[in-house]
């Protein structure tokens, strides 16, 4: 059966058919009515997947239909990936880049005693659990942590994540990293029998099982060693036997190292003394100063060119009729932007916000309306009802990528890198 050249006898209309002629069209039912002639056959594309012993047939013509694999037409054995397709895979499934100014390369900062200590007992077969608390650095240094032990295993490493993920759901990403199964899902004993051949080095962020759920996930995988970044909240498995390593805050020199790093210039005194407080509220988490960054370059864009500055927020962009009024955009000569209070700057979603476009901001709230999923910037002009959008949306998606990470009140964290900020 040919998916996208089907028989006629295939989609058992035949009998509806003129002359047996798989190009001629039926005749109208109406005596009266016009006939346009031959038309040239529609492609239909026929998908079929496999479950277990089962088959789904995805027909939009005649219908999709379950039914037991007949006899003879399984799908072929799994084949294990080669090290370049386990890259183009990973590749393949990665995030879109957001449009605009490649995000800044930020330093791991007083992170290399936990990097090699992490290091050396994943080389030794031992599963490690990082934990700490959220904007603490666990996913930059899950990411460094893996490109010192790509050569490993012999399975190399496969990044997970865990977000909103069961034990089950894990396996079956582990096995799609490491295996080409076109089109099959295998079942759950076939699942455990491939799994547990897998030698690899697993990374795990966001996780979000424990206990029990944690145990079968580490006992389906014995060759693996698994590096997983979870939440203080997150409880240990009952049985398993892991190493852990707590992440605290940076350090007050190298917070401010951050800092500057992200505005790309040093700092003045009043900032050095803003940062400084700002450093003990925060009790030093990095994806804090990497926000107060992202406040501070837009303090200096609006000081050294506000024209320039509000009309990349859309002020001077067609409005809807129901929408308030735009703010007359200052010169630089009246305009007196102060560093944001300590309070905006531990919790600078509010701020971040208000100084986004009308696009960023549609973007956002879909994001926040999708459980933290950023739509594609080629969804973005039909969800806004504006086909129009083209280079803002593409622009408002970089923007809406970072003021996303901004801070606890949004319920999720789709958002793969949570130190983009795009200088646009």
């Amino acid at each position: 059966m040919d998916p996208t050249h089907r028989a006629p006898d295939e989609y058992g209309q035949d009998h509806d058919r003129s002359g047996g002629d798989p190009g001629h069209r039926r005749p109208s039912r109406d005596s009266g009515g016009a006939d346009f002639g031959p038309q040239t056959p529609q492609q239909v594309r026929v998908v079929q997947l496999t479950a277990g012993d089962l088959m789904l047939t995805v027909n939009p013509v005649d219908g999709s239909e379950v039914e037991a694999i007949p006899p003879g037409s399984g799908p072929d054995a799994p084949v294990r990936r080669t090290p370049a397709e386990r890259a183009d895979h990973e590749r393949a499934g990665a995030p879109p880049v957001p449009a605009g100014p490649p995000a800044p390369q930020l330093p791991l900062l007083e992170r290399q005693e936990e990097r090699e200590r992490l290091v050396r007992l994943l080389a030794r077969g031992r599963s490690v659990r990082l934990t700490g608390q959220p904007g603490s650095g666990r996913t930059a240094l899950l990411d460094a942590v893996a490109a010192d032990c790509a050569d490993l295993a012999p399975d190399g490493v496969v990044r997970l994540n865990g977000r909103g993920r069961t034990g089950a759901d894990l396996l079956h990403a582990l096995f799609d990293a490491v295996y080409k199964a076109p089109g099959h899902r295998p079942d759950r004993d076939e699942l455990l029998a491939l799994v547990r051949g897998i030698g690899a080095v697993v990374t795990v962020d966001d996780l979000e099982i424990g206990g029990a759920a944690l145990d079968e996930l580490l006992a389906a995988t014995p060759e693996c060693a698994f590096l997983l970044a979870a939440t203080t909240e997150t409880t240990p498995g009952v049985d398993a036997h892991l190493e852990e390593v707590l992440l605290a805050g940076l350090g007050r020199g190298a917070s401010l190292a951050l800092l500057e790093k992200v505005v790309d210039r040093p700092l003045a005194e009043e900032e050095r003394n803003w940062a400084g407080d700002l450093w003990f509220e925060s009790e030093g988490l990095p994806l804090r100063f990497v926000q107060a960054g992202s406040l501070l370059v837009q303090r200096d864009r609006l000081r050294a060119a506000p024209e320039e500055a509000f009309d990349e927020y859309d002020y001077f962009e067609p409005r809807a009729d129901d929408a308030p009024p735009a703010p007359v955009a200052p010169s630089a000569e009246s305009l007196d932007v102060p560093l944001p209070s300590l309070g905006e700057g531990a919790a600078p979603a509010e701020l971040l916000a208000s100084r986004l476009s009308e696009a960023a901001r549609a973007t956002l709230r879909f994001a926040v309306a999708l459980g933290g999923e950023v739509p594609h910037q080629g969804h973005l002009p039909a969800l806004v009802g504006d086909f129009f959008f083209g280079r803002r949306a593409r622009r408002a998606r970089g923007v809406a990528v970072w003021s996303s990470q901004a801070g606890p009140p949004l319920p999720a964290r789709r958002l793969e890198n949570k130190t983009e900020f795009i200088h646009t």
